[in-house]
C-alpha cells in the first residue's frame, strides 16, 4: 500500500513506515474529512482459498487469525465506552481485515517531540501534569482489571495544551485481562520495561499466569516516572544484568536517585519498583499521592494533612489541584463486564 491507495474507505496519505522491531507498519489516512492513524499488522496473515500451502496449514493459520480477531475486537468493545475523541486514552476506532492483512485505526494525535530526557528538563509542575494524566488514564484501565501490557515512553504521547502539556496513552495491542495473559511465546513488548514477574513468566521461570496483573503496569510506570524526573532509568548493574527486570530478579533493589526529588515522590516511585507485585501501590494510590504533590518556586512540597481547629472546621493546606483533563472512568457496567468475559472466553485465556 502506498500514498493515494484506499483501504476500507481510508485514503492513505503517506507511505507506510516500519514500527520498532518490524512487527507492524503505520501511516496516516483520511476519511470523511478527518485524519487518522492507521496501523498494518505484518502478522498474522489470513490465507484465502488460493493461498499456497496445504489445507491443514491454512486451517491452522485461520484459527490463529480467529483468535487474533477475537482479542482485538473484544478489547476494542471493552475500551470504547471509556474514551471519546480528544480524550487521553487513544483507543481503537476501527479494526478490519483487508485482503490478507489486518489494520487498526485510531485518532491521530499531534504529539510533541519530547522523549524522557526532554521531559526531565521541564519544570516539575509540567512533569507532574504528565505523570498525573497518564496515571489517570491507566486507572481507567485498571478499574476494569485490564492490563496495558506494553507501557513504555513511546506509548505515552505528549500533547501541548493551552496550559502546558498532557499525555495520551496509546497502543493496547498487548492488553489483556489481569491474570489471563497470552501464552508466553506470544507476548510482544519492550524488555526494558518488563516487570520482574512478566520476565519470569516469559522465561518460564515458575511465574504462573495468575500472577500477571495490573501491578506489572505499575512497575513499568515506575521506570518511566524515573526517566521523566531524572532523564535516565534507575541505577543498577547494567553491565551485568542489562535490563532492570533482570536485575530485580537477581536480587537488586531499584531506587530513584534522591537528588532534587521530593522525598514523598521518591518514596512513591521506589514503592512502584518493588520486586514483589503485592508490595506495589495500586494505580489509584499512585494517582492520589501525585495529587498531593505541588511544585513551588523553592521545589516540590507535599501539603500537610489538614488539622481540625475547634469551631473552625478543617483547616490546613489548600486543596490539591484538579486532575489533568481526561476521560471520566466509566463504572464497570454489565455490558462491559460481558465484553470482558468474551475476550477471555473467545481467546481461551
Amino acid at each position: 500500500m502506498q500514498a493515494g491507495d484506499v483501504i476500507n474507505g481510508y485514503t492513505i496519505l503517506e507511505d507506510f513506515k516500519v514500527v520498532g522491531a518490524g512487527l507492524s507498519k503505520w501511516t496516516f489516512a483520511e476519511r470523511g474529512g478527518r485524519q487518522y492513524f492507521i496501523k498494518e499488522f505484518l502478522s498474522p496473515t489470513y490465507p484465502d482459498d488460493d493461498a499456497p500451502g496445504s489445507e491443514k496449514t491454512k486451517s491452522k493459520k485461520r484459527a490463529r487469525c480467529a483468535v487474533f480477531e477475537s482479542h482485538h475486537r473484544g478489547m476494542q468493545a471493552a475500551l470504547a465506552p471509556l474514551s471519546a475523541w480528544g480524550g487521553n486514552l487513544i483507543v481503537t476506532l476501527d479494526f478490519f481485515r483487508w485482503g490478507a492483512k489486518y489494520y487498526k485505526v485510531t485518532e491521530k494525535v499531534d504529539a510533541e517531540a519530547l522523549d524522557p530526557s526532554g521531559i526531565a528538563r521541564l519544570d516539575l509542575r509540567l512533569q507532574l501534569v504528565l505523570m498525573k494524566s497518564v496515571a489517570h488514564s491507566l486507572k481507567i484501565l485498571h478499574d476494569l482489571r485490564i492490563v496495558h501490557g506494553d507501557l513504555k515512553p513511546s506509548n505515552i504521547l505528549v500533547k501541548r495544551t493551552e496550559l502546558g502539556y498532557t499525555s495520551k496513552l496509546i497502543d493496547f495491542d498487548n492488553a489483556y485481562i489481569a491474570g489471563s495473559p497470552p501464552p508466553a511465546g506470544e507476548i510482544v513488548g519492550t524488555i526494558n520495561y518488563y516487570s520482574p514477574e512478566l520476565l519470569g513468566y516469559i522465561q518460564e521461570a515458575g511465574v504462573p499466569a495468575g500472577q500477571l496483573g495490573v501491578a506489572s503496569d505499575v512497575f513499568a510506570l515506575g521506570l518511566i516516572y524515573t526517566e521523566f524526573l531524572t532523564g535516565a532509568p534507575p541505577p543498577f548493574d547494567a553491565a551485568t544484568y542489562h535490563e532492570p527486570a533482570v536485575a530485580v530478579r537477581s536480587g537488586e533493589t531499584l531506587r530513584i536517585p534522591r537528588t532534587g526529588i521530593a522525598p514523598e515522590l521518591a518514596d512513591l516511585i521506589d514503592s512502584m519498583l518493588a520486586a514483589d507485585p503485592i508490595s506495589r501501590p495500586t494505580i489509584a494510590r499512585v494517582h492520589a499521592t501525585l495529587m498531593t504533590v505541588r511544585a513551588t518556586p523553592d521545589g516540590p512540597v507535599t501539603p500537610a494533612a489538614p488539622t481540625r481547629l475547634r469551631g473552625k472546621g478543617l483547616r490546613g493546606a489548600p486543596p490539591a489541584p484538579a486532575p489533568a483533563p481526561g476521560p471520566a472512568a466509566a463504572p464497570p457496567s454489565r455490558l462491559v463486564g460481558k465484553l470482558i468475559s468474551k475476550i477471555t472466553d473467545r481467546t481461551g485465556r
